[in-house]
């Protein structure tokens, strides 16, 4: 499960939406704060043989003193967006810790079916072998020859099925983890369930990051129509400004 987390190129995206849904915040945030601007300027004019020259500094500071609440609203609007990214990166987690283990049960089961095909190929091929030594001292048919060749002609096939989707499990393991199975450990203990299936549909409607990011998006879309409203109102803004002329 550790190397599902590190590996996975889907986390990575996931975090890199939930970074740009924080600097979307940030830049709300912002909005509230003041803006300052310095401008420097120099002209210089020749009239008639005249040359004069004239240069100026200033600094102006801007700051929105009034607006009805749209900038607040952005920021909650923003902080919903960070909050609903953050669930849909805890169900991306999930997701992907449930596909590990999914790999790590379904190479353990491949492996043990390999190994219980390989044993009906051994047994079944005793069988074989034992028919074929009836057959030439005349205590049984080339029928029942051949039904024990059927036998182990099918337990080699499914013996060959079985090794094919182990290989199936190993590549898929690989995937989930980025590198290829080794000696896997034995199964860990369950977990402790609810008591009942009510007790786990609470926990789920309570805790399931999909209904989270819903509920979060619920909430942006609420303050959304908010801030449309409040955009039909004016804003009162103020300016000051420092000019230095030479």
């Amino acid at each position: 499960m550790v190397d599902a987390y590190r590996h996975s190129a889907l986390l990575d995206q996931n975090r890199a939406v939930l970074r740009a849904a924080d600097e979307d915040a940030a830049a709300a945030i912002a909005a509230l704060r003041p803006v300052l601007q310095w401008v420097a300027q120099y002209t210089y004019q020749n009239v008639e043989g005249f040359d004069g020259n004239s240069s100026s500094i200033g600094l102006q500071a801007s700051m929105t003193l009034y607006d009805w609440g749209r900038n607040a609203i952005a920021i909650d609007i923003a902080k919903e967006s960070v909050l609903g990214t953050r669930a849909a990166l805890v169900g991306v987690e999930q997701d992907v810790l449930l596909g590990a283990v999914q790999a790590y049960l379904n190479v353990r089961s491949a492996s043990e079916q390999v190994e219980l095909q390989g044993n009906s190929v051994r047994v079944i091929g005793q069988e074989q072998q034992a028919a074929t030594d009836r057959f030439e001292v005349g205590e049984i048919t080339q029928t029942d020859v051949s039904q024990a060749d059927a036998a182990l002609a099918a337990a080699r096939a499914d013996l060959a099925s079985a090794e094919g989707d182990l290989q199936i499990a190993r590549e898929n393991y690989r995937a989930a983890t980025g590198k290829m199975p080794g000696k896997l450990a034995a199964l860990p203990p369950s977990p402790k369930l609810p008591g009942t299936l009510d007790t786990a549909r609470d926990i789920g409607r309570r805790s399931h990051p999909l209904i989270r990011q819903a509920q979060r998006q619920a909430a942006a879309a609420e303050l959304g129509v908010a801030a449309a409203e409040a955009e039909r109102n004016p804003e009162l803004t103020g300016t000051a400004s420092l000019v230095q002329q030479h």
